[in-house]
């Protein structure tokens, strides 16, 4: 709950998105993937793809990241 909730993470969610959005042109669609990237050393799979695209469009690339930031696979090293 702690990363859900700080605010750190929510200004590192922001930065996330603000430089998968840099670095590819304002485009969202690769933006997403350059988050997955960035956040997850990864594409997102097709799936995956398509459900951050949605919400990007609906809830912004910021939230997108901060559910990447929370996500387990972020969280826990394989």
């Amino acid at each position: 709950l702690a990363l859900m909730n700080n605010l750190f993470v929510q200004r590192q969610a922001g930065h996330l998105a603000e430089r998968a959005l840099a670095e590819s042109s304002q485009d969202l669609p690769a933006s997403v993937q350059n988050a997955y990237r960035l956040a997850l050393g990864r594409s997102a799979t097709g799936p995956e793809a398509k459900r951050a695209l949605a919400a990007a469009k609906e809830r912004g690339l910021t939230n997108v990241c901060w559910a990447l930031l929370n996500s387990t696979e972020f969280i826990y090293v394989r």
